[in-house]
């Protein structure tokens, strides 16, 4: 591991626009109850504003790249203006041609910084900026080359309905050879995520793997062989660039979870912050449950080591969180490990159910009695 002396990386550039971590995995380590307090991390702000259908108290969504709190926040005033199709329209999932005109009838509806940061971004909102960030971008490019590579024959049969059993027979007999492995190892490595879809801060914490692609590839055919690839939204977005239809999205994008998720928004509190400087700021025992992503891969051992302690800080009794691992390997320090436990048969779950197959690690955590 080479952790280098640096710490927290900071990033500014729009990277996602979606949320990649499956948010049944977060409900099934957070148990989110009626009135809980949430703190998450935006990120692509998918899960955030889908976790108000769980009628938590309130949600502080956290993150140090101030272009996702952009995001988060287009999508919550987009939300409570406009009707669901004018919605969806504007972000990109179905044709539309005034999106600019739209962007300008809720200009005015955001913080300044906000305005000026999608002013400076309006290519991105006249395209529909839902799947136009810097790593949905890079998502699409793999997805046309899937096409070209694998052949369409083979990634639209991997989306046909059938048991589990035969979708894996499927994916053994036109998936697991040199074609395959070779789209994994073109795209899903360190330099071409850095070049292509991150940033090459993101890998400044090297876990010294000497195959990306390999590791990736067996997590996609673990994905493949354990969770049905219908309804998986998040393998249709990897292999074709975009969302099957509009009942196989992240929640807040459906239609018949609109009016309650509307109704609910001023429930969440977007926080531009480093998340250990955020959470040292916060009142003893005030969080019920902690979605972090895989936030602790942009920092040394020593930061991590802090943001767990502010966790288990501020931690109310019986709280849960959710933690993952993309590449660089991160957990719980050794001395916290009685305070904050993992649930290991419920990780070992999330993480072989998971249907963003990309983490190495989905972690179910809780703060010990």
């Amino acid at each position: 591991m080479k952790d280098g002396k640096k710490g927290q990386i900071e990033l500014y550039k729009l990277i996602f626009t979606c949320n990649w971590e499956d948010p049944e995995s977060d409900r099934r380590a957070l148990r989110i109850r009626p009135g809980d307090t949430l703190m998450t991390i935006t990120s692509g702000a998918c899960n955030t504003i889908g976790f108000l259908l769980d009628d938590p108290k309130s949600i502080s969504a956290v993150d140090i790249n101030p272009s996702q709190s952009h995001v988060l926040e287009l999508k919550i005033t987009g939300l409570k203006h406009l009707t669901y199709q004018a919605f969806i329209r504007f972000l990109g999932l179905l044709p539309a041609s005034d999106r600019l005109e739209t962007y300008r009838g809720l200009r005015d509806r955001l913080t300044e910084r906000a305005a000026d940061f999608w002013d400076h971004n309006l290519e991105t909102v006249e395209k529909g900026f839902v799947m136009n960030g810097r790593y949905e971008n890079f998502v699409k490019m793999v997805g046309r080359s899937a096409g070209v590579i694998i052949g369409r024959k083979a990634v639209d049969g991997l989306f046909a309905e059938r048991p589990l059993a035969e979708q894996k027979e499927f994916y053994d007999r036109t998936w697991d050879n040199w074609r395959a492995r070779l789209l994994f190892h073109l795209f899903y490595n360190k330099q071409t995520l850095a070049r292509m879809g991150l940033k090459a801060d993101y890998f400044r914490f090297d876990d010294g793997a000497p195959s990306f692609g390999e590791s990736f590839f067996r997590k996609f055919g673990g994905v493949v062989a354990n969770v049905p690839t219908q309804g998986n939204y998040f393998l249709h977005l990897y292999l074709k660039g975009g969302y099957r239809s509009l009942k196989e999205v992240p929640d807040y994008l459906r239609e018949e979870n609109y009016d309650v998720i509307k109704g609910r928004l001023d429930r969440i509190r977007i926080v531009t912050s480093d998340a250990k400087r955020w959470l040292a700021e916060q009142a003893p025992g005030s969080i019920d449950g902690f979605a972090l992503s895989n936030i602790c891969e942009l920092m040394n051992q020593n930061d991590t080591t802090t943001t767990f302690e502010q966790v288990a800080r501020t931690a109310r009794k019986g709280a849960r969180m959710s933690f993952r691992n993309l590449m660089i390997p991160r957990t719980v320090p050794d001395h916290m490990r009685s305070t904050i436990v993992r649930d290991a048969a419920l990780s070992s779950r999330l993480l072989r159910e998971d249907r963003s197959f990309v983490y190495s690690r989905v972690d179910a955590l809780y703060l010990a009695d």
